[in-house]
């Protein structure tokens, strides 16, 4: 990340640290009149909810900043989050929401340059939640695919099936 866009991230932090809370509560409202089909997926209490957005945030700019390789991380974070049903389509609506709320919150700051050190931030942090998202799934449906070939071996599923075919026409009632 460049060091202009890095310092207009870190300026935009600090300036909500203060609202962080509102800001937050702000963003979720606005997400889940945008998608929400997520609101499910949402599992904690709002405050937890609304502090964990904003320290996810504040360490992912932190390490960007630092130049910090963050991608093992956040590849686990999306392997996380496929875990509980996050899908790759809701990734454009959480980032076009995220920048509608730090415009409404940050008024009078240059939007245009905003958005553009904001979308550039987003876009490298997605990509790699993205890719564990990928991966995760991929892993869950071999999984699902092992487990169902597994289950038409099963015992009982064979003894169903005899039964079921000893009993083919022979009504009990």
């Amino acid at each position: 990340m460049n060091s202009s866009n890095a310092a207009r991230i870190r300026a935009c932090l600090t300036e909500l640290y203060p609202r962080r809370r509102e800001f937050a509560a702000r963003f979720y409202e606005r997400f889940f009149e945008q998608a929400p089909q997520v609101r499910r997926l949402f599992v904690h209490d709002t405050d937890k909810q609304q502090l964990m957005l904003y320290a996810a945030i504040a360490m992912s700019m932190r390490a960007l900043e630092s130049a910090r390789m963050l991608d093992e991380e956040l590849v686990e974070f999306g392997s996380r989050h496929a875990r509980v049903g996050v899908k790759e389509e809701h990734f454009p609506i959480f980032g076009s929401v995220f920048l509608e709320t730090l415009i409404e919150f940050l008024p009078h700051h240059d939007h245009p340059d905003l958005a553009r050190s904001w979308w550039g931030a987003f876009t490298d942090i997605s990509t790699a939640i993205i890719a564990g998202l990928r991966a995760e799934a991929a892993v869950m449906s071999a999984e699902r695919k092992l487990f169902a070939a597994e289950a038409e071996d099963s015992p009982v599923v064979i003894l169903g099936r005899r039964m079921e075919n000893r009993f083919r026409g022979n009504r009990l009632h």
